[in-house]
């Protein structure tokens, strides 16, 4: 897919990642449970989800970019490159900085373009992230078995 229409499609996935991480920053409430060594699981899920966040910021065109110049698309792209080949060089402190002070705020000006084509996308991540959220929590249920 490509044009404008890829270009939203990457937007979308990138708030639902957004919004996967403000889930988990909601379970862990602090860097210190964050990083509890109970909670290690986050860690790995949220570095996933950066990644993800960064593989679709890759593949956004210039022009998408330049809409969304405030945004430090080189930054994110970087950080996604550090998570899937450098994993073990990661600080937990960056991954929850951006979980808290990024994340948030990238969703919001993604939304922003998004709403402007699609007054019913809020609703439309809503109902795909309860789908992937009822299929981990099947999951997780499995695995306490």
């Amino acid at each position: 897919m490509r044009g404008k229409q890829a270009d939203l499609q990457r937007l979308f996935h990138i708030v639902k990642w957004c919004w996967k991480l403000g889930i988990v920053r909601d379970d862990a409430q602090t860097y210190e449970q964050f990083i509890a060594k109970k909670n290690y699981r986050l860690v790995e899920l949220s570095a996933f989800y950066i990644g993800q966040i960064g593989e679709h910021a890759r593949n956004l065109s210039d022009e998408i970019k330049t809409t969304l110049a405030d945004i430090s698309w080189r930054q994110i792209i970087a950080m996604r490159n550090i998570l899937i080949h450098d994993y073990y060089d990661c600080d937990p402190k960056i991954i929850w900085e951006v979980i808290t002070e990024y994340a948030p705020t990238l969703a919001e000006r993604c939304l922003e373009v998004l709403r402007a084509e699609n007054s019913n996308v809020d609703a439309e991540l809503r109902e795909e992230l309860a789908e992937e959220t009822d299929i981990f929590d099947e999951e997780q249920a499995n695995d306490n078995r």
